[in-house]
């Protein structure tokens, strides 16, 4: 199979260029050294992965027929990572939330933001497709949903609607985007949490993770406000995680523009240990893993 020059965006509907190729064998490679996951088995008759930009500076990778399945994901919830009970973007997204109002989260894992929501005095629904996730969060006395958001019924139903690290995964953004609006009410609120393609992790080529199949599509601030413009969503506020993977970072800024002559000099001048102080103080200025996006729904979206 070879790859097009250029693929109809799935946020825009228009032609996006091709910026970038990956052998498919470097990606098994990766997910089995770091992962344990064989995932030879997402690339049959698929040499080669192509990485598309729209000029909304959302990017998306090719064939989507590559998006993760069952299998991926049953291997990487052995990792603890997986199921974060605290995360950035759930303290950032509490404030967003009133005493009262109806909450569905989408993709909401073991439920631990919708504990939060439900202690702040918040009716907290979710929406999980994962079985031993969807029980863990049953049993914290929330009201989980075992079905694709599609199939949700519960048309302007909710107050605020949020997906936290989930929209990534999907090769279809825009229909999963209008799915989680249907089910607002006009003038509800809509958080989304993704990871910040204007951050270090765009210059990572080993951040497998990042890629398929567990990944299909780049977010950054462009293009999560294009997402507003094309949907007729009004933009309340963008909020950036400060960076926490101190070590990561550095690692990943080392290698992007260093040599490795360069960084052994570096090592052994000392100048590592001096750039290490520099990014713990003013990790609060560097953007780290995640963007969130919180917008509201017009009176006749």
């Amino acid at each position: 199979m070879q790859l097009p020059e250029s693929v109809k965006s799935p946020l825009t509907g228009k032609d996006a260029p091709l910026v970038h190729v990956i052998p498919s064998s470097r990606l098994v490679k990766g997910y089995r050294k770091q992962f344990g996951y064989h995932a030879e088995q997402c690339f049959v008759d698929i040499p080669e992965v192509g990485l598309y930009g729209c000029d909304t500076g959302f990017a998306f990778y090719y064939p989507f027929s590559l998006v993760g399945t069952e299998s991926l994901y049953r291997c990487l919830e052995s990792f603890e990572w997986n199921y974060k009970e605290d995360k950035w973007e759930h303290e950032a997204a509490l404030p967003h939330i009133q005493i009262g109002e109806k909450v569905l989260d989408v993709g909401c894992g073991e439920g631990n933001f919708l504990a939060k929501v439900q202690r702040k005095g918040a009716i907290a629904f979710g929406i999980e497709l994962n079985k031993k996730a969807a029980k863990i969060a049953m049993g914290k006395g929330l009201h989980i949903y075992e079905e694709l958001l599609d199939n949700h019924a519960l048309d302007s139903f909710y107050d605020t609607v949020t997906s936290f690290q989930v929209l990534e995964h999907v090769a279809d953004p825009l229909a999963f985007v209008r799915g989680c609006i249907r089910l607002l009410r006009p003038g509800g609120t809509l958080v989304i949490g993704v990871p910040n393609n204007d951050s270090f992790l765009r210059l990572d080529p080993n951040n497998f993770l990042n890629q398929p199949p567990h990944h299909m599509g780049l977010w950054n601030r462009k293009g999560l406000a294009a997402l507003a413009t094309i949907t007729e969503l009004k933009i309340k506020a963008f909020e950036t995680e400060p960076l926490f993977e101190h070590g990561w970072y550095q690692s990943v800024i080392e290698n992007h523009y260093l040599r490795p002559w360069q960084r052994r000099l570096f090592h052994r001048l000392g100048f590592a240990g001096m750039f290490a102080q520099y990014v713990r103080e003013n990790a609060h200025t560097i953007a780290g893993h995640t963007i969130m996006a919180i917008y509201q729904k017009g009176a006749s979206t």
